[in-house]
């Protein structure tokens, strides 16, 4: 009996962690700052990226989907982190 528990237990736990890793987006744009001057607009994205498995797709629809919304700036860079942890901490940039 001891047994079957310990095995359902960790089947919910591992049914749990899968459907957690599924609901996740691919990536959520956390901060969003543009310095503006006469003739240019410079912006700054910090991204945190979730889903890593198609990452230049994702870093392209990034740039479309700000582009669409904010129009195109004149420089945009993007500061890609792998959790909302490491971007409060300051470390894990994602290295493309």
């Amino acid at each position: 009996m001891k047994r079957k528990m310990v095995i359902l237990l960790i089947s919910v736990i591992l049914l749990s962690a899968i459907y957690y890793y599924i609901s996740l987006p691919d990536y959520v744009v956390v901060n969003s700052i543009s310095f503006s001057s006469k003739n240019t607009r410079d912006t700054e994205i910090k991204v945190v990226i979730y889903k890593y498995h198609d990452i230049d797709n994702t870093v392209k629809a990034i740039e479309q989907e700000h582009n669409r919304i904010n129009g195109t700036p004149t420089s945009l860079e993007m500061d890609l982190y792998y959790s909302r942890w490491h971007l409060r901490h300051g470390s894990g940039h994602l290295k493309q």
